[in-house]
């Protein structure tokens, strides 16, 4: 089985993405985000239970992918997405 990321909407300062493990061995998912440097934020949106079960953390993050480790996998596995992973890039308001 695999990890199944979609990109919902991917631009020059946010990348956003969701995430479907479609089975409890599913451990690690790698969400290519595109920013072109390294982000400075990464939030998780939770949109099934399955994200609570699957104690889902951020693993290496670098210019072109953000890392995700799924820390339990019994109980992980789903036929829809369990989380929405929001990517953003570092910026300054300073013109």
């Amino acid at each position: 089985m695999a990890v199944t990321i979609v990109a919902v909407r991917t631009g020059p300062n946010q990348s956003i993405a969701t995430v479907q493990a479609t089975a409890d061995a599913d451990v690690a998912a790698v969400i290519p985000h595109g920013l072109g440097a390294i982000p400075e934020q990464v939030t998780f949106e939770p949109l099934l239970a399955e994200h609570y079960l699957s104690a889902t953390t951020v693993g290496v993050i670098d210019a072109t992918n953000v890392n995700l480790v799924m820390e339990n996998a019994v109980g992980a596995g789903a036929a829809t997405p369990q989380l929405r992973v929001v990517i953003h890039r570092p910026h300054s308001l300073i013109e």
